[in-house]
């Protein structure tokens, strides 16, 4: 965490992510005013909106209604050309926001790839996520036009007006839960992720369960990650699920990968929040780089992205912040201007425009003592970057000596 934090004060160093701009104004706020001088509290005139993401309204042929859709994209999505991976939430009214700050959390650590948020607001619930007819519930059995409504109208809308790899995650919860895992033996291509919390496996007396082994016929490979957490359950579900994890264990084909966690303290509502952390942390488990890159050199770098792109069958690229963002934590923290100037002509190797790898050689060629070449890069940095004031500054000093 220290190493990662380090990383990350290195990048706003760089990357000039507005620190100075906002101390500024906070200096400024801090003079007194008319308006402040004799009250605390907050200025409600200067207030600002904070922009989680976008609602929008999606008429679906399929289900003969308009469903609401809560969007977020990466941040700096405007600015990149960047793809991602798409998350879908079921249940998405209820779970849009304490999923959104999970994920966006776990990014800013480094724990898990940037992706593209889809929360679908749920309408009648047992009519969209039951796939059998109950007589007890009327509305109930209409899932596989739900599915429809997700393959031919959702997703597609979703890749052809967005930047997405083809690695997609479904989370559901409760009966959405039900509908997730059903999801993945009916259409088993559609999502290549199923995240699954306290699923209503019980639905028409365990149909699912008690047949689950067969979406696993006639497959010798399938690449799939499925996640089932749970809160305590009664003694009949229990015995279920432990027949399906002896079934996943002994006969799931190749490459399928499945996990079962229980959650002995949480409740049937509460289980989804920490599921959602800790099964996001199991499937992308091995995203952080292990270590230190300025010392284990460019090889293990693109050895890394490299295994990534292979485990998840999207290219993962090694992202210009991170080659920039290790690069100076191996030159400040641990004097290691060599190791810093290879990450920095990897960088520039695969981001040959990048001001802020320019800088950072300049910096670690000042540090060898090496001026011209410090020089050298400076110029070329503000060449790209006019704006770059630390290279100014650097390269009047030099020049002056």
């Amino acid at each position: 965490m220290k190493t990662l934090g380090m990383i990350l004060m290195a990048c706003i160093f760089l990357f000039g992510f507005s620190i100075q701009g906002i101390e500024k104004e906070r200096d400024g706020d801090s003079q007194p005013t008319a308006a402040n001088s004799e009250s605390t509290g907050p200025n409600k005139e200067e207030a600002k909106d904070v922009i989680i993401g976008q609602k929008l309204e999606f008429q679906s042929q399929h289900l003969g209604e308009s469903k609401t859709i809560y969007l977020r994209l990466p941040e700096g999505y405007e600015e990149s050309a960047k793809r991602y991976p798409v998350f879908y939430i079921l249940d998405g009214g209820d779970y849009f926001l304490p999923f959104s700050g999970t994920v966006q959390y776990m990014n800013w650590f480094d724990m898990i790839p940037e992706m593209i948020l889809v929360a679908i607001a749920h309408g009648d619930r047992l009519k969209e996520f039951t796939f059998t007819k109950s007589k007890d519930w009327p509305t109930s059995g209409g899932a596989e036009t739900f599915r429809k409504f997700l393959a031919e109208e959702m997703v597609p809308y979703i890749d052809q007006n967005y930047r997405t790899h083809p690695f997609r995650i479904l989370v559901g919860h409760s009966l959405s839960g039900l509908f997730a895992v059903e999801t993945l033996a009916r259409s088993p291509k559609l999502f290549q992720a199923t995240l699954a919390f306290s699923p209503s496996l019980y639905w028409d007396q365990f149909q699912w369960l008690k047949n689950a082994g067969s979406m696993f016929e006639g497959k010798s490979s399938w690449k799939h990650f499925l996640f089932i957490s749970n809160e305590p359950k009664d003694k009949e579900e229990s015995g279920y699920l432990d027949q399906f994890r002896q079934l996943a264990e002994s006969a799931a084909p190749k490459d399928f990968i499945y996990k079962y966690k229980l959650y002995p303290d949480e409740n049937h509502g509460s289980v989804a929040f920490p599921a959602l952390y800790h099964c996001l942390k199991e499937l992308f488990q091995g995203w952080p780089f292990p270590g230190e890159a300025w010392e284990k050199g460019p090889d293990k770098v693109k050895a890394h992205f490299r295994a990534l792109s292979e485990r998840f069958g999207f290219e993962v690229p090694i992202p210009e912040e991170f080659l920039v963002g290790h690069a100076l934590h191996g030159l400040q923290r641990h004097k290691a201007p060599d190791g810093a100037i290879k990450l920095l002509e990897l960088c520039l190797t695969l981001y040959p425009e990048s001001a802020s790898a320019y800088e950072g050689l300049g910096l670690a060629y000042e540090w060898k003592g090496n001026a011209e070449e410090a020089i050298k890069y400076y110029e070329k940095a503000l060449e790209i970057d006019p704006k770059r004031s630390l290279a100014k500054e650097k390269l009047e000093a030099l020049k002056k000596k």
